[in-house]
């Protein structure tokens, strides 16, 4: 059977549903392994928006000790 010929016995088209069911059995789990690795992402993304903040914070913090802003960090 070439790919342009259309099955015509039970058996080829067993055959081209088992295909099409593997196929979309791997797309399946290729999207659950996508959004793990999304999720792991914004996870990652979270922590160092969080570590970003405190940097921040201890940044304002030390200008304020000094007594004057940091000319190279604009607000």
């Amino acid at each position: 059977m070439t790919k342009s010929a259309k099955p015509k016995t039970i058996k080829e088209w067993e055959k081209v549903c088992k295909n099409l069911n593997n196929a979309l059995e791997s797309s399946i789990e290729a999207e659950k392994e996508l959004n793990d690795d999304i999720d792991n992402l914004l996870e990652q993304i979270e922590k160092l928006e969080e570590q970003l903040t405190m940097s921040v914070g201890v940044i304002k913090y030390l200008e304020l000790k000094i007594g004057r802003p940091n000319p190279v960090r604009s607000n």
